[in-house]
């Protein structure tokens, strides 16, 4: 599973700036991964919202920080990711965060099967939000850091 997101920041300020993101995030109790059922093809318009644990080390390179998320309550009926999350630089101005790794739907062969049905799309579309979540916050950091 793969996703990413745009930030049209320095790379070295991106770098510092992802650190203390997501040194914030694993401290934040409230943290969660989001849904918006619409998404699986509902008529509905509704957000499901998990809480979470996420933990975070650094990677093989300075660019890399290894991602593990699992639900905090009742983890067993989540499923949960271990990935990369990797800031790369962009051709043109800025960089972009890339999440890739795999995530294991719970339940076994009951589980993959609902995965791969009604939930079709739901790990990937709340991951990605995760990862448009950070790039925000690297841009929201970057705003307040260049004002007067």
């Amino acid at each position: 599973m793969n996703t990413s997101a745009a930030v049209a920041l320095d790379t070295t300020f991106a770098l510092a700036a992802v650190e203390t993101i997501l040194n914030g995030v694993c401290s934040d109790t409230s943290q969660a991964l989001a849904l918006n059922i619409r998404q699986l093809s509902v008529p509905l318009e509704a957000l499901i919202s998990v809480p979470v644990d996420v933990r975070v080390r650094s990677g093989e390179a300075r660019n890399e920080w290894r991602l593990r998320i699992r639900a905090v309550s009742k983890p067993h009926l989540y499923p949960r990711f271990a990935g990369v999350l990797t800031l790369i630089p962009a051709a043109d101005q800025g960089c972009q965060l890339q999440l890739s790794g795999e995530y294991a739907p719970p339940l076994g062969a009951i589980g993959r099967v609902i995965d791969a049905t009604v939930l079709r799309g739901a790990a990937q579309s709340s991951l990605e939000r995760f990862v448009r979540e950070i790039a925000y916050r690297i841009a929201a950091l970057a705003r307040w850091a260049s004002a007067p």
